[in-house]
């Protein structure tokens, strides 16, 4: 019988390939931490090539020559011998989209040459792409190595493995000859390759590449070679990165046909690395990046559903229409998925259903991984189907069992209501498998349509936990289970730690330039006597913090102990966001003195509560002293202008009710409940004293240490001590809301930026505040580090 195409659509002739773009985002990134990497390693760069090129000069002429003439030859005859292969084979227009990539490599390459050697481009990033000769100055960019590069990666290598390794292996070599002959600078020749194959993948994903998936013909052809005898095809549109297709047989069976290209595997894959990355164990779904192995998962699945009875599209066929797509063939069951039903067809028999699926598949330790309203469907006979089964496990434990519980009472929660979702649900599967489920119910593990609807359903999950405990109090934990490895706020706060160390070590390099001598030499030069001073206040600042605990617990504390905590506070503080490590270290050790909890917390919001007020009274207060007293109109300027705006923003974070709200959450915390805790200290004279002196010794002391630093390093223009606490005191607080461990980078900036803003140079001023961080946050982590050890085996804390 003939074969009838129906509702084909338009076939695009090029398409735009995901891997193409992310590979150009790739290779941008790539030149970024390059460039970024050779600023701040440029004496080991420029060494490493000097030790080559010194190396090489003991090695016989004729050898060196042979491979300079070998690569040269191998670089020029590879991408001539592909385009003629391909000229031969009739793909001229592939040919020709290399050779543009490669004009434009070229062309990009030329212009940004003499933008970097003009005036216009910043001249460390001249330096660190070129060397100096003799003669003059190696090309930034070597364009002859772009341009092949380009043509190279925008042609391709047709998927032969062997061809793609030798050229390769051969542009390395000219690369090294490159460098070997002193023609480009090591980090010019990286940033070179980076930037070749950027230009060709995103040459080919603006021109595109050629629809290579096979339409409807090939896949109507291939389930005629499995037998099944297609004569009419539609298609469906585009389920997840998959098409979709209707087919209906000679025999007048129905076939649902899912096609996955290779091209479209890259869609969403940087939310599944994220996700990946952020679960751990069980709760990390499977994610296979081959083709091949994504089917045969989902054959597997689909065969093991089959075999324990569950209800699920019979698979009729898989096969491979090309190298770069497969297809699976099911049987067409005419029913419907749950997000499509309304919300009165929710009856009992149709959640009784679902349960029973969820049943079988813990009987017969299946995980779904991906059950939701889109994956459930329902015949008019009520029966219950499961489908995108690629997600799956089998062989799965208790712990996978128990999340596609949860999952399942999320999803029908959103139609029938957390009510009858879990009284259902408990005479099914039982009260202890929906109490064991309960830790499970948490927004990171459910899927993402599931999330968003229960997101706008305000306060489901919530509700679907107190139906779980009202029908079994017993329940065996209400905390969340820990199944994310990493927070977005872990992730925001290594992020933001990872770019102010490299912001830290610019400034470094550029204080350096600008002084002419190294930081180390500017340290080594500095007076002994002020460093002196500036180590003993550091030091004194870990005495007052101790005071300050000590001063809002009515029981008397260990010395030593309490010195001890408040010198590990600063280990981990590296590792924390700003003030929490401490806080947690604190009352932890107040719990391990036989405090209860409660009293340990107000105690501690106590001292956070006093802290925040004297820390705005002696803002107000050194800012008087500071305008008053300064000795510079700018000085005096400036000093106006940091307190008119924290007044500013102040009053805006008062009058927009988000930033309220988020004011609200972050500082009633620390004022809850210290109330009645600081009329006790009140009432005690000899508390109060330690309580108030030690808050107060906090700020004074830690000003002390950067105005002493700034003396140990000398100057012509000196801020006055008020000057110096002013500013310390408006970038301790503005640098408490960065997300890096202990303000890093944030103080160093901020506090550096203000010092310059004040008259001190700038080396001056990086550097001292260079020197005051690491006699107050860094160089104390390892006795602290040590003091926790103590601590710990002691079982203080």
């Amino acid at each position: 019988m003939a074969t009838s195409v129906l509702d084909e659509p338009d076939v695009a002739g090029r398409i735009r390939r995901g891997p193409d773009l992310i590979r150009v985002l790739f290779e941008s990134l790539m030149i970024m931490a390059t460039i970024a990497l050779g600023g701040i390693g440029a004496h080991t760069s420029s060494g490493l090539e000097s030790d080559v090129h010194n190396g090489v000069e003991f090695a016989p002429a004729f050898i060196l020559g042979a491979i300079t003439v070998l690569t040269n030859a191998a670089t020029v005859a590879i991408p001539v011998g592909l385009a003629i292969e391909r000229l031969v084979r009739g793909d001229g227009k592939h040919v020709a989209n290399a050779v543009i990539a490669a004009a434009v490599g070229c062309g990009i390459t030329s212009v940004l040459n003499v933008w970097i050697t003009s005036s216009y481009a910043p001249g460390w990033l001249l330096s660190e792409l070129t060397r100096h000769l003799g003669s003059g100055t190696t090309p930034p960019l070597h364009i002859y190595l772009v341009t092949v590069i380009a043509f190279l990666t925008a042609l391709g290598f047709n998927d032969r493995p062997s061809l793609r390794t030798f050229t390769w292996v051969c542009v390395a070599v000219y690369f090294t000859a490159t460098l070997i002959s002193g023609d480009s600078a090591l980090v010019g020749l990286i940033v070179t390759f980076l930037l070749g194959r950027g230009i060709g993948f995103g040459w080919r994903y603006a021109r595109g590449v050629a629809n290579e998936r096979p339409g409807i013909q090939i896949v109507l052809a291939e389930l005629g070679r499995a037998g099944l005898a297609p004569v009419s095809c539609h298609r469906k549109g585009e389920h997840k990165a998959t098409r979709r297709y209707e087919v209906r047989c000679a025999d007048d069976r129905r076939l649902e046909v899912a096609v996955l290209d290779r091209d479209r595997q890259a869609v969403g894959l940087i939310y599944r690395i994220y996700r990946h990355i952020r679960l751990r164990g069980p709760a990390q779904q499977r994610n296979p990046f081959s083709l091949r192995r994504t089917v045969e998962h989902e054959a597997l699945l689909s065969y093991a559903l089959a075999d324990a009875g569950i209800s699920t599209p019979k698979l009729l066929a898989v096969r491979e229409p090309s190298a770069d797509s497969a297809l699976l063939a099911y049987e067409h069951v005419p029913a419907r998925s749950l997000d499509r039903l309304a919300d009165e067809e929710f009856t009992d028999e149709l959640i009784e259903g679902v349960w029973n699926i969820v049943r079988e598949l813990g009987r017969h330790q299946i995980a779904h991984r991906r059950l939701a309203l889109d994956s459930i469907l329902a015949d008019e006979h009520g029966q219950i189907w499961l489908t995108e089964l690629r997600n799956g496990e089998i062989a799965a434990d208790e712990l996978q069992h128990l999340l596609d519980i949860a999952a399942t009472m999320a999803a029908l929660a959103l139609k029938a209501g957390p009510e009858r979702t879990v009284r259902i649900g408990a005479d099914i599967i039982g009260e202890d498998r929906i109490g064991a489920a309960l830790p499970f119910l948490q927004p990171v593990l459910l899927t993402r349509g599931t999330r968003l609807a229960a997101r706008k359903s305000k306060h489901l999950l919530r509700r679907l936990r107190e139906q779980i405990l009202e029908i079994h109090p017993q329940a065996p934990t209400t905390e969340p289970v820990k199944l994310e490895r990493l927070k977005p706020r872990t992730i925001l706060t290594v992020s933001a730690g990872c770019f102010a160390v490299y912001v830290l070590m610019l400034e470094i390099a550029s204080a350096g330039n600008a002084s002419g001598h190294s930081p180390w030499q500017l340290m080594a030069a500095a007076s002994p006597w002020w460093l002196l001073i500036a180590a003993a206040t550091a030091a004194l600042t870990y005495v007052a913090a101790a005071m300050q605990l000590a001063g809002f617990i009515p029981e008397n504390l260990p010395k030593a102990q309490n010195l001890m905590v408040q010198l590990a506070s600063s280990f981990v503080a590296l590792f924390t966001p700003a003030a929490v490590g401490g806080v947690a270290l604190n009352v932890r050790f107040l719990q391990r003195r036989g405090i209860p909890t409660g009293p340990a917390l107000s105690a501690v919001g106590a001292g956070q509560a006093v802290a925040f007020i004297i820390h705005i009274a002696l803002i107000a207060t050194f800012g008087f002293f500071a305008s008053g007293g300064a000795t510079h109109d700018e000085a005096s300027t400036t000093m106006i202008a940091i307190l008119l705006a924290i007044a500013v923003l102040a009053m805006t974070t008062l009058t927009v009710a988000p930033l309220r709200r988020l004011a609200k959450r972050r500082l009633v915390p620390f004022f809850e409940g210290s109330l009645p805790r600081l009329l006790d200290v009140a009432q005690n004279p000899r508390k109060l004293a330690l309580a108030l002196g030690g808050t107060l010794s906090i700020s004074l002391l830690n000003a002390l240490c950067l105005w002493s630093c700034i003396h140990a390093l000398g100057g012509h223009a000196i801020p006055s001590y008020p000057t110096v606490a002013l500013m310390y005191l408006t970038v301790q607080a503005v640098s408490s809301a960065s997300p890096t461990p202990a303000g890093m980078g944030a103080v160093e900036l901020g506090l550096g930026g203000a010092l310059a803003l004040a008259g001190v140079a700038k080396p001056t001023a990086v550097v001292a505040v260079l020197v005051y961080r690491l006699l107050t946050t860094y160089l104390p982590a390892v006795p602290g580090y040590a003091a926790l050890g103590r601590l710990r085996h002691r079982r203080a804390v």
